[in-house]
């Protein structure tokens, strides 16, 4: 996490300098290569930015779920958030890493990050225009960092387990989801929808699904030792 928050610090500061120097210079078509590159290479850290910030938790004999995730309405079932509801007396230690949810081309990056309860999420503003970021008044996880310049980092701890959607009063076509958990055990899918938990206790567990458009299931599995249980589900949109 570190070496990608330095890459896009590190391009951040060429694209903005860049800037000044093109207003001072007459070399625009250098400035405009040099501008693109490290504007794709920032880009590309922001899209390499976790999705998942938890513990690392190992158990001996643990079991494995693994599945896909499927919907019609969607042809990439991305951004859905897999996750055991309970498991154990879900009481487990904060992660010491950050989250990250950048803002640059005036979109959040990642769209929808998943946390373990306790997670610091940092937000800085990569962008080359001010941004504001807030959750909703009706928020169960309610702040405003106010509107603030480019390089600059603020940054909140979600301590309840819930849905936040994140916002900027500056761009209304920005949003983002944080979604916060109690234990380790969840998994955000990517593109194919595909997903898997690992380093589960044997037992019985609810496991559930949630996405921003589409309607949460739910489904009961079962975990045995050194065995993998596989899942698939199907996911409707919600009315």
């Amino acid at each position: 996490m570190k070496n990608i928050c330095f890459l896009i610090l590190l391009c951040f500061i060429t694209i903005v300098f860049g800037l000044r120097r093109d207003v001072q210079g007459d070399n625009r078509t250098v400035y405009e290569d040099r501008t693109r590159i490290m504007q794709e290479k920032l880009k590309k850290a922001m899209q390499d930015l976790k999705r998942e910030i938890k513990i690392d938790v190992k158990v001996e004999d643990g079991g494995t779920i693994t599945g896909n995730v499927k919907s019609k309405r969607m042809k990439y079932p991305e951004d859905v958030v897999v996750f055991i509801e309970e498991i154990g007396d879900n009481d487990y230690p904060a992660p010491e890493q950050h989250g990250m949810i950048g803002q640059f081309d005036r979109t959040f990056v990642p769209h929808v990050i998943a946390v373990q309860k306790g997670t610091v999420i940092d937000f800085p503003n990569s962008d080359l225009v001010r941004h504001n970021v807030f959750s909703p008044q009706d928020s169960c996880k309610q702040f405003n960092l106010g509107t603030y310049d480019v390089g600059v980092v603020k940054e909140v701890t979600f301590d309840k387990s819930c849905q936040v959607p994140i916002l900027c009063n500056v761009h209304a076509e920005m949003s983002a989801f944080v979604t916060v958990f109690n234990n380790p055990y969840f998994v955000v899918t990517l593109r194919d929808g595909n997903f898997e938990i690992d380093n589960i206790p044997p037992g019985n567990y609810t496991l559930k699904t949630w996405h921003e458009k589409l309607k949460s299931v739910t489904q009961e599995v079962r975990v045995e030792t050194g065995k993998t249980t596989d899942v698939s589900f199907v996911l409707k949109k919600k009315k």
